[in-house]
């Protein structure tokens, strides 16, 4: 996976299988399952177990290197542990935790796939998928903060058609944030509500600029070298 510099410059198909199935959950939860309303049947066990596979798949694309690997699981395995201590004994304490450990988690896993994408080397199909999967994860990630915001304030948003205890609704709410098109079914009322809704339009904007900016000047870079 990882070439003998320890750079994501080399790839083998192991990497490309796991980083091609971690777009297809990410798909898959946020967007398939919820319009099948899956979620609907049961809650808190989608969301846990859904939650969990997407984890374990994202730290595997850590696999070629030892101690990105261990960090990464070891971000994972807490936030997972804390998931499902508080599905088992439930306490307020456990549920903000869990809230915070899983952002935790989804930072780390991001953070890996936006090393890959950035790395040098040229611009892969790979690459364009990691690109795709790092944006759907800051749209993930961006939900779990709103979903903290509300934990420790209730009152921060504002249902207007949808349900604050679904998961997709913060989905849906992350996603029109960081596209900019806006969601209607919330409202965000404190401050800080609009304060993280404005934060993630300005990464989704800017996330796109570095990102097209970026491969483009490796695409070039790597059509420009000379061949010996």
């Amino acid at each position: 996976m990882f070439g003998k510099t320890g750079h994501f410059s080399t790839f083998d198909w192991r990497s490309e299988t796991i980083l091609s199935f971690f777009l297809f959950l990410l798909v898959l939860l946020g967007f398939v399952f919820p319009c099948l309303g899956v979620e609907h049947r049961n809650l808190p066990l989608y969301g846990d177990i859904a939650f969990s596979v997407l984890l374990i798949v994202g730290a595997m694309s850590a696999w070629g290197d030892r101690r990105l690997f261990v960090l990464a699981s070891l971000v994972v395995s807490i936030a997972m542990i804390v998931r499902w201590a508080n599905w088992w004994a439930p306490t307020n304490t456990l549920t903000i935790w869990s809230a915070w450990t899983g952002l935790a988690a989804i930072i780390m896993v991001t953070a890996l796939l936006l090393w890959r994408v950035f790395s040098p080397g040229p611009v892969t199909s790979m690459r364009v998928q990691g690109a795709v999967a790092a944006y759907l994860s800051l749209g993930f990630g961006w939900a779990h903060a709103y979903h903290i915001a509300a934990i420790l304030d209730p009152g921060a948003f504002a249902p207007t058609g949808s349900n604050l205890s679904a998961v997709s609704s913060w989905v849906n709410y992350s996603f029109g944030m960081l596209t900019t098109l806006g969601y209607q079914g919330i409202a965000p009322v404190h401050a800080v509500a609009h304060t993280l809704g404005s934060g993630e339009a300005v990464t989704g904007q800017l996330y796109l600029a570095v990102l097209v900016a970026r491969l483009v000047s490796q695409q070039m870079s790597t059509t420009q070298t000379p061949r010996n």
